[in-house]
């Protein structure tokens, strides 16, 4: 199972409140592939979790625009890039349901994307965010 490590702690509290979040609901996305739950369950988890993707970019897009943050746009870019592939996994799953190529996308697409966005481009954030004094 995922889970929020100490390197991927941003400091803004409501940025890393929100990915232990994410990281919740992408491990229960996960253990439904790995308990053969229905089609049904598994695609109720799915869209639980896109809606919280959607809620998480929103607020976190939010906070870079008050902060003023220079990466901004660039942050906000692959954002919109995640979103594209996790709408394409949700396609996938809605036409074939439970596949071992569903399940390699979900770990190696992602998974592992979100782990690098958090640990790379959201604690840069973090520390930029530090540096105004707005923590």
């Amino acid at each position: 199972m995922l889970s929020l490590t100490k390197d991927m702690e941003t400091g803004v509290e409501k940025i890393d409140t929100q990915h232990r979040e994410l990281i919740n609901r992408i491990n229960n996305l996960v253990a439904a592939g790995e308990k053969a739950a229905s089609k049904e369950e598994t695609q109720k988890t799915i869209d639980y979790l896109g809606e919280y993707i959607d809620k998480h970019f929103s607020d976190e897009q939010e906070i870079h625009l008050k902060s003023n943050y220079p990466k901004y746009e660039e942050h906000k870019a692959k954002h919109a890039y995640y979103v594209s592939d996790f709408a394409k996994l949700k396609d996938e799953f809605a036409a074939n349901g439970h596949s071992l190529e569903f399940t390699m996308k979900l770990n190696n697409s992602l998974i592992t994307w979100i782990v690098k966005h958090i640990k790379v481009d959201d604690v840069e954030f973090g520390k930029f965010y530090k540096a105004q004094n707005q923590v």
